[in-house]
């Protein structure tokens, strides 16, 4: 699993580590013993742990071996460190490194590194201390006797480094439930939090346990510290991957004395469009293109069949390094027109690439993150799958991919991850005992997810279950809580409106949905309308037989007949819907709050999405997706596309610019939401953000229209 920013702490593979050293001066002093311990999110992993003694080369001082135990005869016979980090290096690999104080561990194995001319490889760390003081800003006592004490934790074996890695482990597991509390899900989210401990991080660096460009120019963490947030750092498929990385290989050619059938019927054998030709002056290339020039020609019957393939080759072949970057490769081709680039490597021909070895590439990349979903056993399988999210989403928006479809393949990821959780729950609970469908709710319904989720779902039950929905032991009940905390645990949070399955006016039979839209359309109060602009995009996310598929579609036919049968809800709807202004002030210029940010949900997308949704509604459109409603709703109140479009145009564009913020804010370490930073935009974003805020009055105008024939 590739470790970013974005990763929650559930599913983190983390190292625990601890050192025992001649003292404490990080430059002079030297390691005696080595302790970690594996762990993934809070369990630990049954791999050989990592337990070593050091000949440190000079003499131990008594007053350190009255610390840790260890004399002159008891490591003596053991290795110095030169045999041994390497080794540590190895088991560690890419986990992110915890400790207690553990800057002062790596410290001394960083400085130890370079007196023996040793690789050292910078980890990315937690510390305990910091999370702790993070989560508690009044918290007097970090020390590891302190926090085991106050999280009720046994220290066995103090002061040896085994000992001590293994208590900072159960610390470590026992903080993360209340980190999860705080909303701090992510490594990213981890990391920021602990810059909140000040103090710690002021005098550890004063003591020289930070290395200001250590691991090659990699910011320490207290320069990280000192930061309010991060730069973007986009994952993005061309710019990380190289032609060696996606090319096809070995090379297969063929002689330049063969004949045009003999190259097809290689080309048909290899499932290729290409073949090399080898000739006395180097490689040529035929494409399927070639052989139909071929045909067309001399005639499939006329001889183009055992003319030689040399005759109708492209020699050279143009190629590049198998090192270049792929976003180099591309633009060379689209320089050139080439569908296709050899790859070379010591100047000798090694592989071809083809602009459809990308597209297979992608749509592998994207499967990838379906087959976790469908392998998954649990909440920490799920979390691996919400952390791959920002890393694709960003490859497809630098691919080029618009941001509406990227936003709709999170929203289809995030259905697929709901769809799991509940199967995982009928598996153990056992079969249903009615027929039943698990509704996903709000963006999530329309296919417009971004990075800042949260749980909108709802059951809708076959009117012939007599089971007591109201129970907690009522299997429906049990199955709604097991997926709303799945989820939870997976890094999709709770929904703070809790518009979920396991609230029970979330959880209901087809004839009581149809009696609480017949209440909705006969009180359409304010404080229900919330509510009622999420349900109205729902869509299925699983439903297992059927039967369950037909309730979710019976609940639709009847939501949108009581939406266009009730002037006073849809008036009600399209009021709260042009209540939301832009953000706009005086002389056009875009209001910002105090750190420089606008709310492009509030007063830029709820306008347009409620807006289409209740324009749909009052036309009797069943569309859920924001710009298709806006189409086919311009088309039954025969108005022009114009506005429509403008208006989807809009919309595309401020998820775009929600989508790049939220990739740049978890990779930051800060919890993704709905504010735009205004600084970080082009002048050209920023002049087109001025541009479609203000014309958010054309959705206003449609609605004024709209209430005034209802």
């Amino acid at each position: 699993m590739t470790i970013s920013a974005a990763t929650p702490l559930i599913a983190l593979e983390v190292a625990v580590l601890d050192t025992e050293t001649t003292g404490l001066d990080v430059r002079q002093d030297r390691i005696v013993q080595i302790g970690a311990v594996r762990m993934r999110g809070a369990e630990l992993v049954p791999d050989a742990p990592f337990d070593r003694i050091v000949n440190p080369g000079r003499p131990i001082p008594p007053v350190a071996s009255r610390v840790h135990g260890l004399t002159d005869a008891d490591v003596a016979q053991h290795p110095p460190l030169p045999a041994i980090l390497p080794e540590l290096l190895d088991w560690l690999g890419d986990a992110v490194v915890v400790g207690h104080s553990i800057h002062f561990d790596l410290a001394v194995l960083r400085h130890e590194a370079r007196r023996h001319d040793l690789t050292w490889r910078e980890p990315r760390v937690l510390d305990v201390a910091f999370l702790a003081a993070g989560l508690d800003r009044g918290l007097v006592d970090t020390s590891l006797d302190g926090l085991a004490l106050g999280l009720g934790i046994a220290v066995e074996g103090r002061h040896t480094a085994w000992g001590d890695a293994q208590a900072t482990a159960r610390i470590y597991a026992a903080l993360l439930p209340r980190l999860q509390e705080a909303g701090i899900r992510t490594l990213g989210e981890a990391e920021t939090l602990s810059r909140r401990a000040t103090d710690l991080i002021a005098r550890q660096e004063r003591a020289g346990w930070f290395d200001r460009m250590a691991g090659g120019g990699r910011p320490d963490y207290a320069l990280a510290a000192m930061r309010a947030g991060g730069q973007r750092a986009t994952d993005s498929f061309l710019y990380r991957t190289r032609l060696g990385d996606v090319m096809s290989s070995p090379v297969i050619a063929i002689a330049e004395t063969a004949t045009v059938h003999e190259a097809a019927q290689l080309m048909h054998a290899r499932g290729i469009g290409s073949v090399f030709v080898e000739t006395a002056e180097g490689h040529g290339i035929v494409t399927e293109r070639d052989m139909l020039r071929a045909m067309s020609q001399m005639g499939a019957e006329g001889g183009a069949m055992a003319a030689p393939i040399a005759r109708f080759m492209s020699r050279p072949v143009l190629s590049a390094p198998a090192d270049t970057f792929l976003y180099r490769a591309l633009g060379l081709m689209a320089r050139r027109n080439l569908r296709y680039l050899g790859v070379t490597e010591g100047g000798r021909l090694c592989g071809i690439f083809t602009l459809r070895t990308l597209l297979r590439e992608r749509a592998l990349a994207t499967l990838a993150v379906g087959d976790e979903i469908a392998a998954a056993t649990g909440a920490a399988d799920l979390a691996r799958v919400q952390a791959a999210l920002p890393g694709l989403a960003a490859g497809l928006l630098a691919d080029g991919l618009e941001a509406r479809a990227v936003a709709a393949i999170i929203a289809a990821e995030n259905r697929a991850m709901t769809a799991r959780a509940a199967e995982l729950a009928e598996a153990e609970l056992g079969s249903p005992p009615a027929d039943y469908a698990l509704l996903v709710l709000g963006s999530g319904g329309r296919g417009e997810s971004l990075l800042a989720p949260d749980q909108d779902n709802a059951l809708v039950i076959a009117d012939g279950y007599t089971g007591d929905l109201d129970a907690a032991e009522d299997w429906f009940t049990r199955l709604a809580t097991r997926v709303n905390a799945m989820l939870d645990q997976a890094g999709i949070p709770l929904c703070k409106g809790g518009v979920m399955a396991r609230n029970r006016p979330w959880r209901r039979r087809l004839s009581e949905w149809r009696a609480q839209l017949a209440e909705w359309a006969r009180r359409p109060e304010p404080a229900a309308m919330l509510n009622l602009d999420i349900f109205y995009d729902f869509t299925p996310a699983h439903a297992p037989t059927a039967g369950g598929a037909a309730l979710a579609e019976g609940l639709r036919v009847a939501a949108t007949e009581t939406a266009r049968g009730a002037p006073a809800l849809l008036r009600a709807m399209g009021e709260i819907a042009g209540g939301h202004t832009a953000p706009l002030g005086l002389f056009g210029r875009i209001r910002r709050d105090e750190a420089g940010r606008v709310d492009l949900k509030s007063g830029a997308l709820l306008p347009i999405t409620a807006g289409a949704r209740v324009i749909a509604l009052r036309h009797g459109v069943t569309a859920l997706a924001t710009p298709e409603r806006l189409r086919q709703a311009a088309a039954q109140a025969g108005r022009g596309e114009t506005d429509a479009a403008l208006l989807a145009d809009v919309h595309g564009f401020l998820l775009r610019l929600l989508l790049a913020q939220q990739i740049a804010d978890l990779e930051a370490g800060i919890t993704p939401g709905n504010r735009v930073e205004l600084a970080r935009l082009s002048r050209q974003d920023q002049d087109h953000l001025k541009d479609a805020l203000g014309r958010i009055e054309t959705m206003r105008e449609m609605l004024r229209d709209l209430l005034q024939g209802v």
